[in-house]
């Protein structure tokens, strides 16, 4: 009797953990495992087990979470005192995740409902990896001398963004090399982003690049590719040229300007699966951050254009440049 009393409070009760077969998988594949149920000090009822799992978003302001899928694994069952049982654990990994990342973690938690007694449960993280071709293609930016920034790949309620800073090549003459992908049957489509230095603008680039499979499955071909596609739009920047002014707005010959989201018409980007859920909420954050920044950079306007002036031999404010006298 006192066992049992025990038990209902959670003492010597059956517990259960989820024991991943590996800590990483990628996206669209299966993750497998073994769910151990062990019972503890007398028999128990189970109502169900099932295992949620959850994506996490951490931003600057708070972290949000959202169910992705819920796995029922078992009915109603008893566990016996010391028993031990052993349920194989599966689950395909939607294609429209967003890539693990500082800001991006995935967890499975495991519920076991016991009757008249507290619920055993279990939490076990896991990284959900690049697809092949994505992988791909980052490791091309890095033979091509782009290191990928510490801030790359968060999610801003649209889509995940790769970003990247020129180490060696295109250094000085390229600030940013940006990207967001969408997987397809054949191949990998990119957004491309390459900012310019510019002065008192930022200058910015965009063309859809689509990568057959045959190239993107080889990453030195796929890195030739990429540097013939940057160099076309270093060489043509008038046929690509985006300008966002001091105010965030933005000035383009062909796409559409998104504010504070630049990609957020791509269909087919990652991060499908977290848009409905957690991208407004986490939009309206990108928003108004975007906006003090947008406001903050008001005040440096005058600031700069003095320095700018002063580059040049003259100041702007005190009657503008000297050329000599009228007489």
């Amino acid at each position: 009797m006192f066992k049992k009393f025990m038990a209902k409070i959670g003492i010597g009760s059956a517990k259960v953990n989820l024991v991943l077969h590996k800590d990483g998988c990628e996206m669209g594949q299966t993750v497998t495992g073994d769910l151990m149920i062990e019972g503890g000090s007398v028999e128990q009822r189970i109502n169900r087990l099932d295992v949620d799992f959850m994506l996490s978003i951490r931003t600057k302001q708070k972290e949000y979470v959202h169910r992705v899928a819920t796995i029922p694994m078992s009915g109603a069952f008893v566990i016996g005192a010391s028993e031990r049982k052993v349920l194989p654990f599966s689950f395909v990994l939607p294609p429209d995740l967003l890539v693990s990342a500082p800001s991006v973690a995935y967890y499975f938690t495991t519920h076991l409902d016991i009757a008249d007694g507290v619920d055993s449960g279990d939490r076990d993280y896991l990284h959900v990896l690049m697809p092949h071709h994505l992988a791909n293609t980052v490791e091309a930016f890095r033979l091509l001398g782009l290191m990928e920034k510490p801030n790359s790949r968060k999610f801003d309620g649209y889509t995940q963004q790769f970003e990247f800073a020129p180490t060696t090549m295109w250094r000085g003459q390229v600030e940013e090399v940006e990207f967001v992908a969408a997987m397809e049957p054949d191949g990998i489509r990119l957004l491309l982003e390459v900012d310019l230095y510019s002065f008192g603008r930022e200058t910015e680039l965009r063309r859809d690049v689509y990568i057959p499979a045959e190239t993107a499955g080889q990453v030195q071909a796929l890195a030739d590719y990429l540097h013939s596609m940057i160099d076309e739009m270093i060489a043509n920047p008038q046929m690509y040229m985006h300008v966002r002014d001091y105010f965030g707005r933005g000035h383009h010959h062909d796409y559409q300007s998104y504010g504070a989201n630049r990609y957020g018409g791509f269909a087919g980007a990652l991060g499908g699966v977290a848009v409905g859920m957690l991208g407004g909420m986490i939009l309206s954050e990108v928003m108004g951050d975007f906006m003090e920044d947008a406001l903050g950079g008001i005040g440096d306007i005058g600031q700069e254009l003095e320095s700018a002036a002063e580059d040049f031999g003259g100041d702007l404010f005190d009657g503008g440049f000297d050329f000599g006298d009228d007489e």
